[in-house]
């Protein structure tokens, strides 16, 4: 089966801040996305385009989503470089930036086809900093959730 963007499916990431600002969040979402899924033994993989993330908060500006979503691609992402971010189920490994660590995904099918499910992800694992901005009084939560709804199809 093909996993891929459909009406309802979504790939989000949530990045929580700390420091002056705890309690508001970063969601980003990828809208590109591709990947297969199996069915006897359950395995699929699916490879998300870093360089299409897109910074969805209500909170921010419209200037300053636009640094946030820049700085997510070019910085933190260093997207140019690593224009995908891998996720293998059979070996549980998430690669980011050309790093691989295990990542543990919980998912459930809600109705026939339909994966909803979660992940948490150190940032740390894959050689990323959180970010941090006046001299540390505002910060980034270093574990990031990941959530997604997908719908797998016939090929």
């Amino acid at each position: 089966m093909i996993i891929a963007p459909a009406p309802g499916n979504f790939i989000r990431l949530e990045v929580l801040k700390t420091g002056l600002m705890k309690g508001k969040k970063h969601i980003f979402e990828f809208p590109v996305f591709k990947g297969v899924a199996q069915r006897n033994p359950n395995r699929y993989e699916i490879s998300l385009d870093a360089r299409r993330i897109e910074c969805k908060d209500d909170w921010l500006k419209a200037s300053d989503l636009k640094k946030v979503s820049e700085y997510a691609v070019k910085d933190m992402l260093d997207a140019e470089r690593f224009p995908e971010i891998l996720y293998k189920s059979e070996s549980g490994l998430l690669t980011i930036r050309g790093k691989s660590a295990p990542v543990g995904v919980a998912y459930e099918e809600k109705s026939r086809n339909v994966f909803e499910g979660t992940a948490t992800v150190d940032m740390r694992l894959f050689g990323l900093k959180p970010p941090s901005a006046a001299l540390g009084a505002v910060g980034t939560d270093p574990w990031m959730k990941l959530s997604f709804r997908i719908t797998p199809r016939e090929a």
